[in-house]
């Protein structure tokens, strides 16, 4: 008998019983029970069955959830803020991102999402207005599937950020537009504690059958009003990474990010630092957090550490419009803590880089200075918001030079 024969007679049957006043909700359900133990029904066709008598097919709108947003920015950055008042750069640019999740139902989740941006910077998704308005692309984002049961959460493909599945670390550290590829393992021990751990290639190639990859391994934990990680990171074969040219073989390239010791473009450092983060509630509207990270591999143990210490009053909650935010951090970043790649792409200073006649504005590691905050929820689905970042290289390209840049952001965002 073939598959529609066996639906139909399915279907017939329940129709035919609940005509002849069989108890719907106990006789229907037993007989299809019956129909499947027999073989005439697989489970999937029974489904299909109790679906059709009650005249109501699967929605895809109950198993996909959509959504997005768009950013407008203007910014400015400038040399320095003293009676020159250099003006370095001006520029505007927008952010627009779409994606959804689908729920392939048995603890399993898909999701993706799109971004505008460059294929060649893994911490941004922004898109400058810098031509006649061309066409800009959009690009894959994220593209994962998740399962969850048991107290266990997987992860697998181009996932979310390390913010959004779990982990606790700065973004100064590890920047949180960063959407990783590779594996990840979650596991809820309940009441607040759990561990985390991650597999993310950074580069391969066909001329070597060595990889470059990031591990990372983090326990986080509850007590009180107090939330704390203690984790690590690996990145091995990193003698394989370079300062700004790890792109044009496939891997990570972001031309603008520098602070690392190096000979010509090569990295001198190993990468395998540690780091505690932890967040404290002082108050109903006041937050305090707190960060240190070690790099044991430093190729300079005076260039090896990095800390950032902040503040928050107040919370812009999309459910209340009118709601605010104010926030301060004071960020520290030794030259050799973190491979700057992947670092804070919005906190650089002029003259981070430690070459000669590189006296230029740099995102990433040896850079120092504030990060001042805030935000407004203007309506439940457009926030206003402000950063201005004041900066310092801790140790600049060009001696005698130490101009403070100031770098300060305008955005308005709209969310779906």
């Amino acid at each position: 008998m073939n598959s529609k024969l066996k639906q139909t007679l399915g279907v017939a049957t329940l129709t035919t019983t609940a005509l002849t006043g069989t108890a719907q909700g106990q006789s229907n359900e037993s007989i299809l029970e019956a129909l499947v133990r027999k073989g005439v029904l697989t489970e999937e066709e029974a489904d299909t069955a109790r679906q059709d008598a009650l005249g109501k097919k699967p929605d895809w709108t109950e198993k996909l959830t959509l959504k997005g947003d768009l950013r407008l920015r203007y910014e400015q950055k400038h040399q320095s803020w003293d009676e020159r008042e250099i003006l370095a750069r001006q520029r505007q640019r927008y952010r627009f991102r779409f994606g959804g999740i689908a729920d392939l139902q048995n603890g399993a989740k898909l999701g993706f999402r799109f971004a505008t941006g460059s294929t060649d910077n893994p911490i941004s998704t922004n898109q400058t207005m810098d031509d006649a308005g061309h066409n800009d692309a959009l690009n894959i984002d994220q593209a994962y599937v998740a399962w969850s049961g048991g107290g266990w959460t997987l992860y697998g493909g181009k996932m979310p950020a390390h913010d959004k599945t779990g982990w606790m670390i700065n973004k100064g550290f590890l920047d949180s537009d960063y959407t990783p590829e590779g594996v990840e393992v979650h596991y809820d021990f309940g009441n607040g504690y759990a561990t985390h751990f991650s597999w993310n290639a950074l580069h391969e190639s066909s001329s070597t059958t060595d990889m470059d990859a990031l591990v990372m391994a983090q326990v986080t934990g509850e007590v009180g009003d107090l939330d704390f990680g203690l984790g690590t990171i690996w990145i091995y074969n990193d003698n394989q990474l370079t300062s700004d040219t790890v792109g044009s073989s496939g891997g990570i390239s972001h031309k603008d990010a520098a602070g690392n010791s190096e000979s010509g473009d090569n990295i001198l450092s190993d990468f395998n630092p540690w780091f505690v983060d932890a967040k404290y509630k002082l108050t109903d509207k006041v937050g305090l957090r707190g960060t240190y990270i070690n790099n044991p591999s430093a190729h300079d143990s005076a260039e090896d550490s990095g800390y950032s210490l902040g503040i928050k009053y107040g919370k812009a909650d999309s459910m209340e419009p009118g709601t605010w935010e104010v926030g301060y951090e004071w960020r520290h970043m030794e030259r050799d803590v973190m491979w700057h790649q992947l670092t804070h792409s919005d906190f650089g200073a002029f003259g981070s880089r430690g070459k000669s006649g590189q006296y230029k504005f740099y995102n990433g590691t040896n850079v120092e200075g504030s990060v001042i905050g805030a935000k407004y929820q203007w309506t439940r689905s457009t926030t206003l918001g402000f950063k201005w970042y004041i900066t310092d290289a801790i140790d600049s390209a060009t001696s005698g030079d130490t101009d403070t840049a100031h770098r300060m952001q305008f955005d308005l965002v709209f969310k779906f």
